[in-house]
C-alpha cells in the first residue's frame, strides 16, 4: 500500500471517528485514549425493522467497516433485529468477505458509512432514520 493511500485511509478513519464522537456527545477527541464505544444495539421497534426492510427492498446499499465507530453507531440506530436486516456491505474484510470488498472497490467507497441509492445518489456519514425514510420516499 502506498503512503498516499494510507494517508487517505487514515483521513477517512479519523473523519468517521470524529463523526461518531460528535454523535455520542463525548468530549474525547480523535486519537485520545478516551474514545467511547458505540452503544450496544437495543431491541428493535417495528418501525426500525420496517425501515431496514424498505431500504433493502428499494435496492439501497449501506457500505461500512466493522472497525468504523460511525458505522457501528449507524447500525445501532436500527436496533438489533433491524440491524440484521440492513442491506449492509462490509468493506474491510477482504480475506473473509472478498465479494463484498470487491463491491466496495467497484462502488468507489471513500468514506464510511456510505449509503448508495439505485439512482446513484450517495449519502456519506451517519444518517438519521428520518433522513433515510425521506430519501427512499422521494419520487
Amino acid at each position: 500500500m502506498t503512503i498516499a493511500k494510507k494517508a487517505r485511509m487514515g483521513h477517512w478513519a479519523s473523519a468517521s471517528l470524529a463523526t461518531a464522537l460528535m454523535l455520542a456527545g463525548s468530549s474525547a477527541s480523535p486519537g485520545s485514549s478516551a474514545t467511547p464505544s458505540p452503544p450496544k444495539p437495543t431491541a428493535s421497534t417495528p418501525a426500525q425493522v420496517h425501515l431496514a426492510d424498505q431500504l433493502k427492498d428499494a435496492g439501497v446499499k449501506y457500505y461500512g467497516s466493522w472497525r468504523c465507530p460511525a458505522c457501528q453507531y449507524q447500525s445501532n440506530l436500527f436496533g438489533q433485529r433491524g440491524q440484521e436486516r440492513l442491506p449492509y456491505v462490509e468493506c474491510a474484510k477482504p480475506d473473509t468477505l472478498p465479494e463484498q470488498a470487491k463491491a466496495c472497490i467497484a462502488a468507489e467507497i471513500r468514506a464510511y458509512p456510505t449509503w448508495i441509492h439505485p439512482s446513484g445518489e450517495r449519502r456519506v456519514g451517519v444518517q438519521s432514520l428520518n433522513e433515510l425514510q425521506g430519501w427512499i420516499e422521494q419520487p
